[in-house]
């Protein structure tokens, strides 16, 4: 072998050793280096097309909410919406321009039902049973939480009654508040709720009458049949049904004997979808509303009233079933003042202040009483008194649910005439 063929021998046999030597991760690190930058590169280019969907999602609501017409009411919330606000410069200093501005954008936003009903989904995913200020119970039962009362307009309030009676020795005065189903049925909660005691408020109501006002209690009647419907799923409303336990319970107090205990019921409807319903979002149930004819009763009578002077011969509004609010098929709804003329010959007209859960109530009163006037103190600013007296008023009832009665404002005003 030559001296050249062995110095090229020996150089290979270098480069060999050297190969063997070399460390494997300097080997293959390369390769390695490569996969790790197409991994950020692929994540980096997943979170820009997030980003750019995101903001593309958004552009193309708010350019929606911007194009399509506004709309003024809303079927499922049941209200009326808000509307762009009037732009001026003492708005602008008391904030009221910005405020309104934001109440108009979230009403206006586009799908905004389908974005309502979504939350409700995720909520529900996660255990959540309070929505909007609205409990969903067993068995489907969606219960509003009562608000805190206005203590101020309570007393107020209170006081005006007292001295109503204090002036209307000669009549016959009752007063009734219905609890809300969250103390009929407390069993129907969601576990742990928090929910304000009712029996406390009205112990509390009944301690501050005068000795002439009777305060009929009708919670232990309700309490006893809690399980058979007496409110509505999907509504804060009284049932016909909790309405005529009600009526059987008062009925001694109320002066009426041997009360009718057989009726003809009747379903006006299966699709009643109510506020509670609208107002938590929540519309996987719907209800039905039914009326109670007495069978042994011959009264015929005419209703008028505020809005509508024309007589009919009817308590009932069948057009009501077809509308958005179909618990308005009881007298069309609320009206200042509602007056039933009967046939009957009992010498006694009964004065009612009220609020709407007088409105499925009343049907039971119509056989024992010559005239019934309703008056819905949120609406009424006529002379009280000046009606007593044309009317020959006998028997006066004050008649709410205590949720409304804990933070009505208008009865005090009525009663004094102001």
């Amino acid at each position: 072998m030559s001296e050249k063929e062995l110095q090229e021998q020996q150089e290979q046999e270098e480069q060999h050793e050297q190969g063997r030597r070399r460390p494997k991760k300097q080997e293959h690190g390369r390769p390695e280096q490569k996969k790790g930058k197409k991994r950020k590169k692929g994540g980096r280019l997943f979170f820009r097309i997030m980003a750019v969907s995101f903001v593309c999602v958004i552009l193309f609501l708010t350019l929606g909410s911007a194009v399509l017409p506004d709309r003024e009411y809303s079927e499922e919330e049941k209200r009326v919406l808000s509307v762009f606000p009037k732009l001026s410069l003492g708005g602008i200093k008391e904030k009221d321009f910005m405020e309104d501005l934001e109440s108009y954008i979230s009403d206006q936003f586009m799908l905004r039902d389908a974005w309502i009903r979504f939350k409700v989904q995720c909520d529900l995913l996660v255990g959540k049973r309070e929505f909007n200020g609205v409990y969903l119970g067993k068995d489907k039962y969606l219960m509003q939480i009562p608000e805190e009362p206005d203590e101020k307009n309570v007393e107020r309030n209170l006081q005006a009654i007292n001295q109503f009676a204090e002036k209307n020795q000669e009549i016959r005065i009752r007063m009734m508040v219905v609890p809300n189903a969250v103390c009929v049925m407390e069993e129907y909660l969601p576990g742990g709720a928090p929910v304000r005691d009712q029996r406390k408020d009205a112990q509390e109501i009944q301690g501050q009458l005068a000795a002439n006002v009777v305060y009929i209690d009708v919670t232990d009647s309700l309490k006893a049949h809690a399980q058979e419907g007496l409110y509505y799923r999907t509504d804060h409303h009284w049932t016909s049904k909790g309405a005529r336990y009600a009526f059987e319970a008062a009925a001694e107090e109320l002066g009426i004997a041997n009360p009718i205990t057989d009726y003809e019921i009747y379903t006006v409807t299966n699709g009643f979808s109510g506020t509670l319903s609208s107002k938590s979002g929540y519309h996987k149930v719907k209800d039905s509303i039914e009326v109670y004819a007495p069978k042994q009763s011959e009264t015929k009578y005419l209703v008028t009233d505020s809005d509508n002077v024309k007589e009919r011969p009817t308590i009932y509004d069948r057009t009501a079933l077809d509308g958005k609010d179909q618990y308005q098929v009881f007298f069309g709804g609320n009206h200042a003042t509602v007056d039933v003329r009967t046939t009957n010959r009992t010498n006694r007209t009964l004065l009612i202040f009220k609020d709407s859960y007088a409105n499925c109530f009343v049907p039971f009163l119509l056989p024992y009483y010559d005239e019934i006037i309703m008056v819905d103190p949120r609406y009424y600013y006529d002379n009280v008194q000046m009606l007593i007296s044309n009317k020959k008023v006998t028997d006066v009832l004050f008649l709410y649910n205590m949720d409304t009665f804990l933070n009505d404002r208008s009865i005090a005003d009525v009663l004094s005439g102001e």
